[in-house]
């Protein structure tokens, strides 16, 4: 049994124990109440802020899945538009007949030769289209458009013994029949009808998203550099042309073509390798004087512009060669200050050298000026003028009334010289004239 001392200090540990209680209890009744009703309203507020947040995530959720819903949508329109096109989708092959003409062997046959020429141009443009360009649409149609001074052709071959008149247009007509997407145009015979009718075929077509490669045919025209240049600068554009290889590339083509494809095979035995010889039936302009006395002021001015001139025009003597029986042109006579006068007047060459305009007598105008003949002195500068023209025939011209340059009159180095490289650096020593 416990002693009194020990019961004395049990005592006094319970009322400690007991003061403690009671300063527990004080200080939770003092400071319980508030930190409750605290701890609840911050436990109020997140759940607050939690629903708020479970409503901003499901609102984005559903935003995300309209977005999804809606590019699901959108990429299927994609690939329906792009079925759509790949349905509609086709090739176009475009050939300036002039200057890229079909072998003789098929000229030959007349009809049947036309409808194997197409034949074989479509198998060509599809095989070249299987092999080079697999990514797109397969079984594309095939449009051609050759386009071409058919009358002038037609001379042409009888003039060189290849076939008949006769026998080239059937030619033609084979070719029509030959393919349901393809024609052989006549395009006039103006010189340059052909060339514009393709260059606006051309950019029609690059802007057509249905056209997914455009085969241009027109290696022997320089002409055509002014609407592939820009084209060969933009890569997306110049990924849809193809170049044909017929005769060899005139300098101002050849120096671009590298960034173009260009088939080394698929087209060949279709084109000849060279262009026709450019054989003109000579013309003599010559026409009588008027005898009448010389009209007033007033009756001139009434009367329509002549349309050939009214005094003689000589007509060349022949053409001049060097040693190696190339053409050349006589040396230049005259400076600048005295052409420059000349070169104002706009004057048409054509007119004032060969004694008549034809785009003045079809049209009643050609855009340049024709009026009173020139003195003999006038004409040789005109004539001097004139030859800062290229030829297309280059020094292989045999036309004796042509009036075009056959070598660059400077005589330069310049890499965009619209005269062609074989047209530098010529021997001009005069050896014959024919």
């Amino acid at each position: 049994m416990a002693s009194a001392q020990q019961l004395d200090g049990l005592k006094v540990e319970w009322e400690s124990c007991e003061r403690q209680d009671d300063q527990k209890r004080s200080v939770v009744k003092a400071y319980l109440p508030s930190t409750v009703r605290q701890l609840f309203a911050y436990i109020d507020d997140l759940s607050n802020k939690l629903s708020e947040t479970e409503s901003e995530l499901q609102d984005k959720k559903d935003a995300i899945q309209k977005v999804r819903s809606d590019l699901k949508e959108q990429k299927e329109e994609v690939q329906t538009l792009i079925r759509e096109k790949d349905r509609y989708a086709f090739a176009l092959v475009i050939v300036d007949g002039d200057n890229m003409p079909f072998t003789n062997e098929l000229v030959q046959q007349g009809l049947e030769g036309g409808k194997r020429a197409v034949s074989l141009l479509k198998e060509a443009a599809e095989a070249e289209l299987k092999t080079s360009f697999p990514h797109l649409a397969p079984h594309m149609k095939v449009l051609i458009r050759v386009y071409a001074n058919v009358e002038g052709l037609a001379a042409t071959y009888k003039k060189l013994d290849i076939t008949s008149e006769v026998t080239f247009v059937n030619f033609v007509r084979g070719f029509n029949i030959g393919h349901t997407l393809a024609d052989f145009v006549d395009a006039g015979n103006g010189k340059e009808c052909a060339d514009a009718k393709i260059n606006a075929m051309v950019t029609v077509h690059l802007e057509d998203v249905h056209c997914q490669q455009i085969f241009f045919g027109g290696s022997a025209d320089a002409g055509y550099a002014r609407l592939l240049e820009p084209i060969a600068r933009d890569k997306a554009t110049r990924q849809r042309i193809t170049l044909l290889k017929g005769p060899p590339f005139v300098h101002e083509l050849a120096n671009i073509k590298d960034r173009f494809h260009v088939p080394t095979t698929s087209f060949e035995h279709i084109f000849r390798d060279e262009r026709l010889p450019d054989i003109k039936r000579r013309v003599s302009f010559r026409i009588t004087p008027p005898t009448t006395p010389s009209a007033n002021y007033a009756s001139t001015v009434a009367k329509p512009p002549p349309t050939t001139l009214p005094s003689s025009v000589p007509v060349s003597k022949g053409i001049i060669r060097n040693r190696q029986g190339q053409r050349i042109d006589p040396s230049s006579r005259f400076t600048q200050q005295e052409l420059g006068p000349i070169i104002q007047r706009k004057l048409c060459n054509v007119f004032h050298l060969l004694g008549a305009c034809p785009y003045l007598q079809k049209y009643g105008d050609c855009g340049h000026t024709h009026g009173a003949p020139l003195s003999k002195r006038e004409q040789d500068i005109l004539r001097e003028i004139a030859r800062q023209s290229p030829c297309k025939n280059r020094l292989e011209c045999n036309d004796v009334d042509c009036i075009l340059g056959h070598q660059c009159p400077r005589n330069c180095t310049s890499p965009y010289c619209r005269f062609d490289k074989s047209m530098h650096n010529v021997d001009v020593k005069i050896y014959t004239e024919t």
